[in-house]
């Protein structure tokens, strides 16, 4: 009879044992989890057509609220976040998968212990959140100003462009063919280059590269940006700084130039507020001549910084009031054209993109005016 007590307390013994690992095990099984995801995530992701960053936060670390670790990660290589590119290899930030990488399932609870209740009325039921707009996350650190846009806005300079700057010496890749032309790069493609006066040119370093458009008289240079080149090695012994096309905005030839890729003068923050009897001027010159220029076409008009605008100002295109002329004693009101933002400004003039056209009448000459100002 005692032996048979004892043999039931160890089997009693032996039976909470089993369940208390069962259950322990049943409501953290997250622990395993986070350690098999953080073993097994990759170190970067090569991006795809049709990625967001908020996507690829959803897929290594199953929240995509935690896109901004991404983004922070790869700033040296993300202008915008809204804006991310096939074949961009992305760094995914170390530590970040951890207990949410995997929604743990519900703890497993013996069969004798009761349940929460699950006939709670609909009407005292607490609805689950709906999900955020995918684009109210993606605008949160958005600039007024696109990083791309402004990126790839031509300029008015001094006469010859900018003082100093690096010149693209000729491509690094050996064609197999002797007749193929090697003065003109593809994406991608190894570049040698003399950097800008000063620059030391250290690896992973951005410039961007330009040609010279017309020399307006009694205005200035026309400077066009046709892509960005990235320091792949130091120049070392004398030899030139060997790099890559990272970036393409248009046709980059050997004997560009270069300068240091800055892209600070397009963060700005605030909405402009419409003002009254702006400052007036003329487009000057447009990216597409003789083809009217339509939206997202830039144009550069004779409203310099001197003249307070600034990146984010908005301006209006218009036709002025015509007076009366023989044969006729009526006016002729105001035409509005169009409107464009600015973009980029110099002490020559300033850049703007086309956002709204209503007349197909933007030509040289076009009257703007300021429209509404940046706070």
């Amino acid at each position: 009879m005692v032996v048979r007590d004892v043999r039931n307390q160890q089997r009693g013994t032996l039976i909470r044992a089993v369940a208390c690992a069962a259950f322990v095990i049943g409501a953290c099984p997250q622990m395993l989890i986070a350690q098999d995801a953080k073993s097994s995530l990759p170190a970067t992701h090569t991006v795809k057509r049709g990625d967001t960053l908020w996507d690829i936060a959803k897929l290594y670390f199953g929240d995509s609220y935690l896109w901004p670790e991404i983004y922070r990660d790869n700033t040296d290589i993300i202008e915008d976040p809204h804006w991310i590119y096939p074949g961009e290899i992305l760094k995914l930030p170390a530590g970040t998968a951890h207990v949410i990488a995997v929604a743990p399932p519900a703890p497993a609870m013996p069969e004798a212990m009761p349940g929460p209740p699950t006939n709670i009325p609909a009407a005292f039921a607490e609805p689950a959140p709906p999900p955020p707009p995918r684009q109210t996350i993606l605008d949160a650190p958005r600039s007024l100003v696109r990083m791309g846009e402004y990126a790839a806005s031509p300029w008015v300079d001094q006469r010859g462009g900018p003082k100093g700057a690096g010149v693209i010496m000729q491509a690094g890749e050996l064609e197999g063919i002797a007749s193929a032309d090697h003065s003109r790069m593809h994406l991608f493609d190894k570049v040698f280059f003399t950097p800008p006066v000063g620059a030391v040119a250290p690896e992973r370093e951005l410039y961007l590269s330009y040609r010279l458009g017309p020399m307006i008289e009694d205005f200035g240079q026309i400077v066009i940006p046709t892509g960005v080149v990235e320091v792949t090695r130091s120049p070392r012994d004398g030899e030139a700084v060997t790099g890559r096309v990272v970036k393409m905005f248009g046709t980059v030839n050997q004997g560009q130039f270069l300068v240091p890729y800055d892209t600070t003068g397009g963060v700005v923050a605030g909405r402009p507020s419409p003002v009254m009897n702006g400052r007036a001027g003329k487009i000057r010159w447009m990216n597409n001549e003789p083809v009217l220029p339509n939206m997202q076409n830039y144009v550069i008009v004779d409203i310099a910084s001197r003249d307070g605008v600034r990146t984010g100002d908005q301006i209006e295109l218009f036709q002025p009031r015509q007076k009366p002329v023989e044969g006729r004693s009526l006016i002729i009101p105001e035409v509005p054209i169009g409107r464009a933002q600015i973009l980029r400004v110099t002490p020559y003039g300033a850049t703007a993109i086309v956002t709204n056209v209503d007349q197909p009448k933007v030509s040289d000459g076009t009257s703007v005016r300021v429209a509404a100002k940046m706070p």
